[in-house]
């Protein structure tokens, strides 16, 4: 019988040269580690296919030295390639010495419907025939069906797999929900490149081909003996299996069970996912059951507040339809804004004295989705909140479907968490069609989402602002401020053609805004610290008169604008605290660079002093300053 072979097409004289790009989109700038990559994309595309009623399972296996393929056994499984890998054009920035047994990722998941769809489709077809999933995952990079409602959209997903391989590869083995014949594929993925004289396009396939069209390995003795070699545990169940040959060296065990965890912990804690990590003869089973018990085991720094983080997600899903308190829809077609108008008069008080008792909150948020050309649709989304005074910075979670989208967030309110979560299909879809490729972002310009709806931007915004915006709401009664919240914050401006001098008001912005002018804070806050202004920045030290000094001080810093407010507006092209002209000297005090505008102080001694300098004299410079805890000098 003959073997299946690796085959890239030859290019045509005067065809355009274009090397792929689709990789940039997963770079680890973009989603922390490859790990985080190739974790996040695997389990989405299970999700998206998983069964109703299912719960859809992941095994993800390291094999043990002896599971490795033997150097001689593995070229059956690179017959084609090698030439193609070897060429001093194929991109591939370190080479894999082909003489030692080949490692590999294994990737399965079950409960599953597997790459459903017509084995032979080429992309002729009209494009708003039923979705073809063997195409999409195949033949088909960058390009979504339109409407859809799954979680990923870029059509993109894939490319993460050959990424995440020191020879830009990987195998795919499907078995379908509809029938039970097993169909095994490969991709590789190059630069233009030259071989053996001809010039080959980037797309290789492993198969069997019509010419230069590839279709999958059918012959249950070759797929038989592909299971054998790399450990597949697939038998006649619907799913897919994905193997990567010669993984990155970054991707390990500890890596992918932090990412499971860390991406994936609602629908886990749903009981909608559950993922077994396997190592040899070690299997750790991440699931509704055990994700505690495994935490607790470890000795991760951060382990307490993971803990508490998904105590809080346990609670979260276990909220019935009457525990949460439901806000007014916001007029129809017409921009959402978060105003106490969504909210009940009644509800409001009842809501901040809860908030002000410590009570964890869940809210029903309503909105309207209007697609372009369609019809408006109601939908809604769910927010969580609790305040946990172990935290030094807030934390917020936007999770959508499942995927928790690491790179949205908008509050950092002290000691409060918050989830967002939006499952809703119109929501859903409205927030999965503003991702970025990677799904680590919400961008109202991006081009698959730019005048797809009517007020798409606004919606998108009202949604990712929400937990900052209830957070200020909540947080100031009805004379317009919280001195709870507020007793220990303070702005200080800067102005280079005045005196310097410590002024105090209540933030325009953000929790407990209100009119400087309706009430003065408490008295006797701002004499602690004596703010020094100097040519290009300022010195905070104690003040003579103080009775206390702060333990810890924490400052965040931007230059004023004209209109909205100064923090949120600031980006890292105005300075960073880590780079130069910025000098930061201290004395008597220890301190951390937490963003790039501001620090955290720690202070060792009544007579500390902390100089900032290396701003911009020619402009103002607000300071916002929190001293949370006091010390007898």
């Amino acid at each position: 019988m003959k073997r299946p072979i690796w085959k890239f097409r030859e290019m045509s004289r005067g065809e355009i040269n274009v090397d792929p790009i689709e990789g940039e989109f997963f770079s680890t700038e973009i989603l922390g580690s490859l790990s985080d990559a190739v974790i996040r994309e695997a389990i989405q595309n299970s999700l998206d296919a998983g069964m109703p009623g299912q719960q859809v399972k992941i095994v993800i296996t390291f094999p043990s030295p002896d599971q490795k393929l033997r150097a001689d056994t593995a070229e059956r499984y690179l017959d084609g390639l090698r030439d193609h890998l070897e060429a001093k054009s194929s991109g591939l920035a370190n080479g894999v010495d082909f003489e030692r047994p080949m490692d590999f990722l294994l990737i399965e998941d079950f409960g599953t419907r597997g790459l459903a769809g017509d084995i032979r489709d080429d992309g002729s077809q009209d494009e708003t025939a039923v979705k073809n999933d063997f195409y999409y995952f195949w033949r088909n990079i960058g390009r979504a069906v339109e409407g859809t409602t799954t979680r990923g959209r870029w059509g993109l997903g894939k490319t993460v797999f050959q990424a995440a391989s020191r020879i830009n590869s990987f195998f795919g083995l499907t078995v379908r929900q509809e029938e039970t014949r097993r169909l095994l594929m490969g991709q590789s993925v190059l630069k233009i490149h030259r071989a053996n004289g001809r010039r080959y396009a980037p797309y290789g396939y492993y198969g069997r081909f019509e010419e230069d069209f590839a279709l999958p390995v059918e012959e249950p003795e070759l797929v038989d003996r592909f299971c054998r070699d790399f450990s597949i545990r697939r038998s006649a169940e619907p799913g897919l299996s994905v193997i990567i040959p010669y993984p990155d060296e970054e991707i390990e065990i500890e890596s992918v069970i932090r990412s499971v965890i860390n991406q994936y912990f609602f629908p886990i804690l749903s009981g909608d996912l559950a993922v077994t990590i396997a190592g040899g003869a070690n299997r750790q089973a991440l699931d509704e059951k055990n994700l505690f018990p495994y935490i607790e085991s470890t000795d991760w720094p951060d382990r307490r507040g993971l803990i508490r983080r998904l105590e809080f997600a346990r609670w979260c899903l276990s909220q019935p339809g009457e525990a949460f308190e439901r806000l007014k829809e916001p007029p129809e077609s017409r921009a959402p804004k978060w105003e106490e108008a969504l909210f009940e008069p009644g509800q409001m008080k009842r809501l901040r004295s809860r908030f002000d008792s410590g009570e964890r909150l869940a809210f029903h948020v309503p909105l309207w989705v209007e697609p372009r050309k369609k019809d408006i649709e109601r939908s809604h989304f769910r927010l969580f909140l609790e305040r946990d005074a172990s935290l030094d910075r807030g934390e917020d979670f936007f999770i959508r479907d499942g995927i928790t989208v690491t790179g949205v967030s908008s509050q950092r309110q002290k000691g409060m968490r918050v989830i967002v979560s939006a499952a809703d299909r119109p929501l859903s879809r409205l927030l999965g069609d503003s991702e970025n490729p990677a799904h680590t972002e919400w961008q109202e310009r991006s081009p698959k989402f730019k005048n797809r709806y009517h007020l798409g931007p606004a919606c998108l915004r009202f949604v990712k602002n929400s937990p900052r915006e209830i957070i200020r709401i909540l947080s100031m009664p009805a004379e317009g401020r919280d001195t709870k919240l507020l007793r220990d914050l303070f702005y200080i401006d800067l102005d280079p053609g005045k005196e310097s001098k410590s002024t105090r008001r209540l933030p325009t912005d953000g929790p407990g805004a209100g009119n400087p002018g309706d009430a003065e804070p408490p008295a006797a806050r701002p004499s602690r610290l004596l703010l020094g202004r100097l040519k290009s920045g300022f010195r905070i030290s104690l003040h003579p008169e103080a009775k206390f000094y702060p333990r810890t001080i924490e400052l965040e810093m931007a230059y004023d604008v004209r209109q909205g407010n100064p923090f949120r507006l600031y980006r890292t092209f105005d300075f960073d605290l880590e780079k130069a002209p910025i000098r930061i000297e201290g004395v008597g005090l220890t301190y951390r660079i937490v963003q790039p505008n501001g620090l955290k102080i720690s202070t060792e001694q009544p007579d500390f002093q902390l100089t900032i300098t290396g701003f911009d004299p020619n402009r103002d410079l607000k300071i916002k300053i929190v001293t949370p805890q006091d010390k007898i000098p």
